[in-house]
Protein backbone atom coordinates (compact mmCIF):
# COMPACT_ATOMS: atom_id res chain seq x y z
CA UNK A 1 0.00 0.00 0.00
CA UNK A 2 1.19 3.58 -1.13
CA UNK A 3 1.35 6.58 1.37
CA UNK A 4 -1.04 8.17 -0.40
CA UNK A 5 -3.89 5.20 0.13
CA UNK A 6 -2.10 5.13 3.87
CA UNK A 7 -2.63 8.37 4.16
CA UNK A 8 -6.57 8.33 2.77
CA UNK A 9 -7.21 5.56 5.62
CA UNK A 10 -5.80 7.74 8.27
CA UNK A 11 -8.25 11.06 7.33
CA UNK A 12 -11.07 8.57 6.80
CA UNK A 13 -10.45 7.66 10.77
CA UNK A 14 -10.03 10.89 11.86
CA UNK A 15 -13.53 11.34 10.12
CA UNK A 16 -14.54 8.39 11.86
CA UNK A 17 -13.54 9.93 15.02
CA UNK A 18 -14.85 13.05 14.43
CA UNK A 19 -18.42 12.01 13.74
CA UNK A 20 -18.28 9.55 17.03
CA UNK A 21 -17.85 12.46 19.08
CA UNK A 22 -20.24 14.72 17.11
CA UNK A 23 -23.06 11.91 17.26
CA UNK A 24 -22.20 11.40 21.39
CA UNK A 25 -24.68 13.85 22.95
CA UNK A 26 -28.03 13.33 20.48
CA UNK A 27 -28.44 9.75 21.66
CA UNK A 28 -28.34 10.20 24.99
CA UNK A 29 -30.31 13.38 25.62
CA UNK A 30 -32.64 11.61 27.23
CA UNK A 31 -29.94 10.74 30.02
CA UNK A 32 -29.54 14.70 30.34
CA UNK A 33 -32.84 15.04 30.60
CA UNK A 34 -33.33 12.85 33.43
CA UNK A 35 -30.27 14.28 35.45
CA UNK A 36 -31.47 18.25 34.48
CA UNK A 37 -35.01 18.12 34.31
CA UNK A 38 -34.74 19.30 30.37
CA UNK A 39 -37.72 19.59 28.02
CA UNK A 40 -38.29 18.14 24.24
CA UNK A 41 -37.64 21.92 23.57
CA UNK A 42 -34.27 22.60 25.78
CA UNK A 43 -32.92 18.81 24.22
CA UNK A 44 -33.20 20.70 20.56
CA UNK A 45 -31.22 23.14 21.71
CA UNK A 46 -28.74 21.49 22.83
CA UNK A 47 -28.48 19.54 19.34
CA UNK A 48 -29.28 23.24 17.67
CA UNK A 49 -26.12 24.85 18.98
CA UNK A 50 -24.38 21.48 18.37
CA UNK A 51 -25.85 21.63 14.87
CA UNK A 52 -24.91 25.13 14.56
CA UNK A 53 -21.42 25.29 15.68
CA UNK A 54 -20.62 22.57 13.73
CA UNK A 55 -21.99 23.59 10.12
CA UNK A 56 -22.28 27.29 10.31
CA UNK A 57 -18.96 28.10 10.26
CA UNK A 58 -18.16 25.69 7.24
CA UNK A 59 -18.50 27.69 4.30
CA UNK A 60 -15.81 30.47 6.22
CA UNK A 61 -13.29 28.08 7.15
CA UNK A 62 -13.86 26.23 3.84
CA UNK A 63 -13.06 29.34 1.62
CA UNK A 64 -10.43 30.37 4.02
CA UNK A 65 -8.83 26.52 3.66
CA UNK A 66 -8.99 26.72 0.17
CA UNK A 67 -6.50 29.87 -0.02
CA UNK A 68 -4.03 28.70 2.95
CA UNK A 69 -4.95 25.43 4.33
CA UNK A 70 -2.99 23.58 6.70
CA UNK A 71 -3.41 19.99 6.97
CA UNK A 72 -2.11 19.98 10.64
CA UNK A 73 -5.79 21.56 11.80
CA UNK A 74 -7.21 17.85 11.48
CA UNK A 75 -4.82 17.24 13.90
CA UNK A 76 -5.69 19.56 16.21
CA UNK A 77 -9.45 19.36 15.70
CA UNK A 78 -9.43 15.41 16.99
CA UNK A 79 -7.77 15.98 20.21
CA UNK A 80 -10.21 19.27 20.50
CA UNK A 81 -13.40 17.37 20.31
CA UNK A 82 -12.54 14.31 21.93
CA UNK A 83 -11.76 15.64 25.16
CA UNK A 84 -14.28 18.44 24.99
CA UNK A 85 -17.41 15.98 24.05
CA UNK A 86 -16.12 13.60 26.88
CA UNK A 87 -16.29 16.30 29.51
CA UNK A 88 -19.84 16.78 28.62
CA UNK A 89 -20.66 13.85 31.01
CA UNK A 90 -18.84 16.01 34.15
CA UNK A 91 -21.63 19.03 33.65
CA UNK A 92 -24.35 19.38 35.85
CA UNK A 93 -25.76 22.87 34.27
CA UNK A 94 -27.74 23.30 31.27
CA UNK A 95 -26.16 26.22 30.33
CA UNK A 96 -22.65 25.01 30.65
CA UNK A 97 -23.35 22.20 28.72
CA UNK A 98 -24.63 24.23 25.86
CA UNK A 99 -21.11 26.12 26.06
CA UNK A 100 -19.63 22.42 26.09
CA UNK A 101 -20.79 21.13 22.84
CA UNK A 102 -20.68 24.45 21.23
CA UNK A 103 -17.06 25.01 21.77
CA UNK A 104 -16.01 21.09 20.68
CA UNK A 105 -18.79 21.34 17.48
CA UNK A 106 -16.10 24.17 16.21
CA UNK A 107 -14.08 21.31 15.05
CA UNK A 108 -16.72 19.61 12.78
CA UNK A 109 -16.58 23.08 10.42
CA UNK A 110 -12.69 22.37 10.08
CA UNK A 111 -12.15 19.06 9.48
CA UNK A 112 -15.22 18.16 7.20
CA UNK A 113 -14.20 20.32 4.76
CA UNK A 114 -10.57 20.16 4.50
CA UNK A 115 -10.67 16.47 5.21
CA UNK A 116 -13.23 15.48 2.50
CA UNK A 117 -10.85 17.95 -0.01
CA UNK A 118 -7.98 15.98 0.93
CA UNK A 119 -9.33 12.34 0.36
CA UNK A 120 -10.55 13.44 -3.03
CA UNK A 121 -6.92 14.55 -3.70
CA UNK A 122 -5.06 11.79 -2.50
CA UNK A 123 -7.73 8.88 -3.99
CA UNK A 124 -6.56 8.02 -7.24
CA UNK A 125 -10.40 6.80 -7.72
CA UNK A 126 -13.80 8.79 -9.72
CA UNK A 127 -14.68 11.74 -7.24
CA UNK A 128 -18.01 9.96 -6.28
CA UNK A 129 -16.87 7.14 -5.18
CA UNK A 130 -13.35 8.37 -2.94
CA UNK A 131 -15.87 11.01 -2.02
CA UNK A 132 -18.72 8.09 -0.43
CA UNK A 133 -15.92 6.44 1.07
CA UNK A 134 -14.37 9.41 3.30
CA UNK A 135 -18.11 10.15 4.03
CA UNK A 136 -19.18 6.13 4.78
CA UNK A 137 -16.20 5.80 6.81
CA UNK A 138 -16.85 8.68 8.93
CA UNK A 139 -21.00 8.18 8.69
CA UNK A 140 -19.90 4.41 9.95
CA UNK A 141 -19.15 5.76 13.56
CA UNK A 142 -22.39 6.77 14.40
CA UNK A 143 -23.38 3.16 14.30
CA UNK A 144 -21.33 2.50 16.66
CA UNK A 145 -22.16 5.80 19.39
CA UNK A 146 -25.61 4.84 20.62
CA UNK A 147 -23.99 1.13 21.13
CA UNK A 148 -21.24 2.58 23.25
CA UNK A 149 -23.13 5.81 24.80
CA UNK A 150 -26.67 4.35 25.74
CA UNK A 151 -25.14 1.73 27.76
CA UNK A 152 -22.46 3.55 29.68
CA UNK A 153 -24.92 5.86 30.74
CA UNK A 154 -27.67 3.70 31.44
CA UNK A 155 -25.13 1.59 33.80
CA UNK A 156 -23.05 3.38 34.85
CA UNK A 157 -23.90 7.25 34.35
CA UNK A 158 -22.88 9.49 32.86
CA UNK A 159 -19.73 10.81 34.33
CA UNK A 160 -18.13 7.79 32.70
CA UNK A 161 -18.45 9.38 29.18
CA UNK A 162 -15.07 11.25 30.23
CA UNK A 163 -13.07 8.12 29.80
CA UNK A 164 -14.46 8.16 25.98
CA UNK A 165 -11.43 10.91 25.06
CA UNK A 166 -8.55 8.41 24.80
CA UNK A 167 -9.65 6.99 21.89
CA UNK A 168 -9.75 10.43 20.07
CA UNK A 169 -5.98 11.19 21.46
CA UNK A 170 -5.16 7.80 20.17
CA UNK A 171 -6.32 8.85 16.67
CA UNK A 172 -4.88 12.15 16.87
CA UNK A 173 -1.64 10.42 17.31
CA UNK A 174 -1.97 8.01 14.12
CA UNK A 175 -2.64 11.34 11.92
CA UNK A 176 0.49 12.66 13.16
CA UNK A 177 2.22 9.05 12.64
CA UNK A 178 1.09 8.98 8.95
CA UNK A 179 2.62 12.48 8.58
CA UNK A 180 -0.93 14.20 7.69
CA UNK A 181 -0.08 17.57 8.93
CA UNK A 182 2.67 17.51 5.89
CA UNK A 183 -0.11 17.31 3.22
CA UNK A 184 -0.80 20.52 1.01
CA UNK A 185 -3.60 21.20 1.61
CA UNK A 186 -4.03 24.79 -0.90
CA UNK A 187 -6.31 23.60 -3.72
CA UNK A 188 -7.51 26.89 -5.35
CA UNK A 189 -7.10 26.39 -8.99
CA UNK A 190 -5.39 29.64 -11.18
CA UNK A 191 -8.47 31.13 -12.06
CA UNK A 192 -7.28 33.89 -14.22
CA UNK A 193 -8.54 32.85 -17.32
CA UNK A 194 -11.99 31.54 -16.64
CA UNK A 195 -12.93 35.14 -14.37
CA UNK A 196 -15.42 36.67 -17.35
CA UNK A 197 -16.90 32.71 -17.65
CA UNK A 198 -17.49 32.72 -14.15
CA UNK A 199 -19.03 36.41 -13.81
CA UNK A 200 -21.79 35.22 -16.33
CA UNK A 201 -22.57 32.03 -14.97
CA UNK A 202 -22.12 32.64 -11.04
CA UNK A 203 -26.26 33.53 -11.14
CA UNK A 204 -26.70 30.34 -12.68
CA UNK A 205 -24.94 28.60 -10.01
CA UNK A 206 -26.20 30.34 -6.76
CA UNK A 207 -29.53 29.17 -8.52
CA UNK A 208 -28.85 25.69 -8.20
CA UNK A 209 -26.67 25.60 -5.02
CA UNK A 210 -29.35 27.85 -3.43
CA UNK A 211 -31.80 24.36 -4.58
CA UNK A 212 -29.08 22.04 -3.38
CA UNK A 213 -28.54 23.52 0.03
CA UNK A 214 -32.30 23.86 0.47
CA UNK A 215 -32.82 19.82 -0.34
CA UNK A 216 -29.94 19.05 2.13
CA UNK A 217 -31.14 21.25 5.14
CA UNK A 218 -34.36 19.03 4.63
CA UNK A 219 -32.49 15.94 4.89
CA UNK A 220 -30.90 16.90 7.65
CA UNK A 221 -34.14 18.17 10.07
CA UNK A 222 -35.32 14.12 9.31
CA UNK A 223 -31.87 12.88 10.01
CA UNK A 224 -31.64 14.72 13.35
CA UNK A 225 -35.11 14.11 14.60
CA UNK A 226 -34.20 10.12 14.03
CA UNK A 227 -31.26 10.62 16.06
CA UNK A 228 -32.29 13.18 18.50
CA UNK A 229 -36.15 11.84 19.18
CA UNK A 230 -36.01 8.48 18.06
CA UNK A 231 -35.22 6.09 20.82
CA UNK A 232 -37.74 8.28 22.56
CA UNK A 233 -40.27 7.62 19.59
CA UNK A 234 -40.11 3.97 19.46
CA UNK A 235 -40.43 3.63 23.46
CA UNK A 236 -43.85 5.93 22.93
CA UNK A 237 -44.91 3.37 20.16
CA UNK A 238 -44.08 0.28 22.41
CA UNK A 239 -40.50 -0.70 21.62
CA UNK A 240 -37.91 -1.17 24.75
CA UNK A 241 -35.02 1.02 24.93
CA UNK A 242 -32.26 -1.27 25.05
CA UNK A 243 -34.29 -2.10 21.92
CA UNK A 244 -34.42 1.06 20.56
CA UNK A 245 -30.73 2.08 20.44
CA UNK A 246 -29.72 -1.53 18.92
CA UNK A 247 -32.29 -0.56 16.39
CA UNK A 248 -30.57 3.17 16.29
CA UNK A 249 -27.45 1.80 15.97
CA UNK A 250 -29.04 -0.53 12.51
CA UNK A 251 -30.13 2.78 11.36
CA UNK A 252 -26.89 4.54 11.67
CA UNK A 253 -25.38 1.26 10.08
CA UNK A 254 -27.46 1.54 6.99
CA UNK A 255 -26.74 5.58 6.49
CA UNK A 256 -23.30 4.57 5.80
CA UNK A 257 -24.49 1.76 3.27
CA UNK A 258 -26.24 4.47 1.84
CA UNK A 259 -23.54 7.05 1.44
CA UNK A 260 -21.20 4.34 -0.15
CA UNK A 261 -24.13 3.10 -2.37
CA UNK A 262 -24.88 6.49 -3.47
CA UNK A 263 -21.70 6.80 -4.05
CA UNK A 264 -21.07 4.67 -6.89
CA UNK A 265 -24.53 4.71 -8.06
CA UNK A 266 -24.17 8.22 -8.74
CA UNK A 267 -21.00 8.18 -10.37
CA UNK A 268 -22.42 5.03 -12.71
CA UNK A 269 -26.36 6.54 -13.04
CA UNK A 270 -25.77 10.19 -12.77
CA UNK A 271 -26.45 12.44 -9.51
CA UNK A 272 -29.72 14.08 -10.34
CA UNK A 273 -31.29 10.62 -11.05
CA UNK A 274 -30.15 8.95 -7.88
CA UNK A 275 -31.28 12.07 -6.35
CA UNK A 276 -34.97 11.63 -7.32
CA UNK A 277 -34.70 8.01 -6.68
CA UNK A 278 -33.76 8.09 -3.05
CA UNK A 279 -35.77 11.41 -2.12
CA UNK A 280 -39.07 8.57 -3.05
CA UNK A 281 -37.85 6.27 -1.25
CA UNK A 282 -37.18 9.07 1.64
CA UNK A 283 -40.65 9.99 1.21
CA UNK A 284 -42.55 6.92 1.17
CA UNK A 285 -39.96 4.43 4.22
CA UNK A 286 -40.79 7.85 6.07
CA UNK A 287 -44.78 8.16 6.15
CA UNK A 288 -45.29 4.31 6.15
CA UNK A 289 -42.85 3.89 9.58
CA UNK A 290 -44.21 7.46 11.41
CA UNK A 291 -47.82 5.73 11.02
CA UNK A 292 -47.11 2.38 11.92
CA UNK A 293 -46.40 0.50 15.35
CA UNK A 294 -44.06 -1.68 16.58
CA UNK A 295 -42.13 -3.92 14.24
CA UNK A 296 -42.59 -1.60 11.03
CA UNK A 297 -41.56 1.64 12.88
CA UNK A 298 -38.59 -0.75 14.02
CA UNK A 299 -38.07 -1.49 9.96
CA UNK A 300 -39.15 1.58 9.28
CA UNK A 301 -36.15 3.76 11.19
CA UNK A 302 -33.64 1.19 9.79
CA UNK A 303 -34.35 1.56 6.59
CA UNK A 304 -34.57 5.30 6.71
CA UNK A 305 -30.76 4.94 7.33
CA UNK A 306 -29.93 4.07 4.00
CA UNK A 307 -32.25 6.10 2.11
CA UNK A 308 -31.71 9.35 3.69
CA UNK A 309 -28.42 9.15 2.85
CA UNK A 310 -28.15 7.89 -0.63
CA UNK A 311 -28.22 11.05 -2.12
CA UNK A 312 -25.58 12.67 0.07
CA UNK A 313 -22.53 12.37 -2.44
CA UNK A 314 -24.51 13.50 -5.08
CA UNK A 315 -25.19 16.58 -3.15
CA UNK A 316 -21.78 17.25 -2.46
CA UNK A 317 -20.67 16.15 -6.24
CA UNK A 318 -22.88 18.18 -8.05
CA UNK A 319 -21.91 21.27 -5.80
CA UNK A 320 -17.91 20.70 -6.75
CA UNK A 321 -19.28 20.47 -10.28
CA UNK A 322 -20.94 23.62 -9.93
CA UNK A 323 -17.91 25.33 -7.69
CA UNK A 324 -14.82 23.10 -9.29
CA UNK A 325 -12.20 26.20 -8.13
CA UNK A 326 -13.63 26.45 -4.39
CA UNK A 327 -14.27 22.99 -3.46
CA UNK A 328 -13.98 23.37 0.21
CA UNK A 329 -16.05 26.36 -0.34
CA UNK A 330 -18.74 24.24 -2.17
CA UNK A 331 -18.55 21.49 0.60
CA UNK A 332 -18.66 23.68 3.29
CA UNK A 333 -21.56 25.62 1.94
CA UNK A 334 -23.45 22.00 0.98
CA UNK A 335 -22.92 20.74 4.31
CA UNK A 336 -22.17 24.02 6.90
CA UNK A 337 -25.71 25.79 5.47
CA UNK A 338 -27.96 23.21 5.75
CA UNK A 339 -26.54 22.01 8.72
CA UNK A 340 -27.09 25.50 10.21
CA UNK A 341 -30.86 25.61 8.78
CA UNK A 342 -32.02 21.63 9.66
CA UNK A 343 -30.71 22.35 13.38
CA UNK A 344 -32.94 25.40 13.31
CA UNK A 345 -35.94 24.05 11.83
CA UNK A 346 -35.47 21.09 14.29
CA UNK A 347 -35.33 23.75 16.72
CA UNK A 348 -39.06 24.52 15.47
CA UNK A 349 -40.03 20.95 15.48
CA UNK A 350 -39.27 20.30 19.24
CA UNK A 351 -41.33 23.46 20.00
CA UNK A 352 -44.14 22.34 18.59
CA UNK A 353 -43.45 18.77 19.89
CA UNK A 354 -43.96 19.98 23.17
CA UNK A 355 -47.13 21.62 22.83
CA UNK A 356 -48.45 19.25 20.72
CA UNK A 357 -47.05 15.82 21.03
CA UNK A 358 -43.71 14.01 19.56
CA UNK A 359 -45.68 11.61 17.59
CA UNK A 360 -48.40 14.12 15.99
CA UNK A 361 -46.03 16.47 15.27
CA UNK A 362 -43.66 13.52 13.39
CA UNK A 363 -46.66 12.30 11.45
CA UNK A 364 -47.30 16.34 10.19
CA UNK A 365 -43.60 16.64 9.39
CA UNK A 366 -44.53 13.53 6.73
CA UNK A 367 -45.56 16.11 4.24
CA UNK A 368 -41.94 18.23 4.21
CA UNK A 369 -40.37 15.29 3.34
CA UNK A 370 -42.34 15.29 0.01
CA UNK A 371 -40.07 18.44 -0.43
CA UNK A 372 -36.80 16.92 -1.87
CA UNK A 373 -38.70 14.79 -4.73
CA UNK A 374 -39.81 17.82 -6.34
CA UNK A 375 -37.00 19.81 -6.01
CA UNK A 376 -34.51 16.50 -7.07
CA UNK A 377 -37.18 16.06 -10.31
CA UNK A 378 -36.91 20.21 -11.33
CA UNK A 379 -33.18 19.61 -10.99
CA UNK A 380 -33.28 16.46 -13.67
CA UNK A 381 -35.39 18.58 -15.49
CA UNK A 382 -33.84 22.07 -16.10
CA UNK A 383 -29.74 21.98 -14.45
CA UNK A 384 -27.38 22.41 -17.24
CA UNK A 385 -24.73 20.05 -16.59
Amino acid sequence: MNKKSQQLIAVSAGHFTLDFYMNLVPPILFAFSNAMGLNLTQQSVVSFVMITCGSLFQPIIGHILDKTGKSSYLIISIIWISFMMSMTGLVTNYFLLIITVALASISSSIYHPLGSTIAVNLSKNSKGKSLSIFLAVGGFASTFTPMISIPIVNKFGLAYLSFLMIPGFIVAYLLKFFEIDKIKCSFRKDKKNQVKKAEKTSKNKAKWLSFLVFMASIRVVFQRMIIIFGVQLMIMKGIGIISAGVILSAHMFLRTLGTLSGGYLSDRFGERRILIIFSLLSFGIYTMMIFARGAWVAIGIIILGYAFNGSTTANITITHHLLPNDINLGTGTIIGIPGTIGSILLLVFGKFADIYGLIEIAQISAIFCLIPVFISVYLSKNMIK
